[in-house]
């Protein structure tokens, strides 16, 4: 959600969501369709970091919130996460120019794009029929992005430090 931060109003978090969304597939076409190797990995690695900090704010923030929702539903949401973030977690360890990551990278890709549709086209429409206050849950998402934030200067920061 790093790319929406700000641009939506707190009782419309799917809004964000869906911002990140269509962030991750300009992200993915840039990819996809570049001739040029650095730009491809420059692509890879603004996904990667904008999938991290996405997947978070769902995985602790929305899908708690919205869970009696669909539980089912949620719990299948979760699932994906842990799948996708167990790759996340190894393309961290490796450079996307390592033969193994770009491979890695689709496979995660094709994961991706797969749960955003099903998340926009079967569990956003059962949200909005729900008619549930949002404002709540879009203000602990923006309270949750902004900690995340924090914490990624404080690291990058030390990082910095340490050299």
């Amino acid at each position: 959600m790093n790319e929406s931060k700000g641009a939506f109003p707190a009782d419309k978090p799917v809004d964000a969501l869906i911002h990140d969304h269509n962030t991750v597939r300009k992200l993915v076409d840039v990819y996809r369709n570049s001739d040029s190797m650095a730009a491809k990995i420059s692509a890879a690695e603004q996904a990667l970091m904008l999938l991290e900090s996405h997947s978070l704010v769902e995985e602790q923030v929305f899908y708690p919130a919205v869970r009696d929702v669909d539980a089912s539903m949620i719990s299948h949401f979760e699932e994906e996460h842990h799948k996708t973030d167990d790759i996340l977690a190894s393309l961290k360890r490796m450079s996307l120019s390592d033969p193994q990551a770009l491979p890695m990278f689709e496979q995660l890709v094709d994961m991706v794009l797969h749960h955003i549709e099903e998340e926009e086209n079967q569990f956003f429409p059962k949200l909005e029929q729900a008619r549930m206050d949002m404002t709540p849950i879009g203000l602990q998402m923006q309270a949750y992005e902004a900690n995340l934030v924090h914490m990624q200067a404080q690291a990058s920061d030390q990082q910095g430090a340490r050299r």
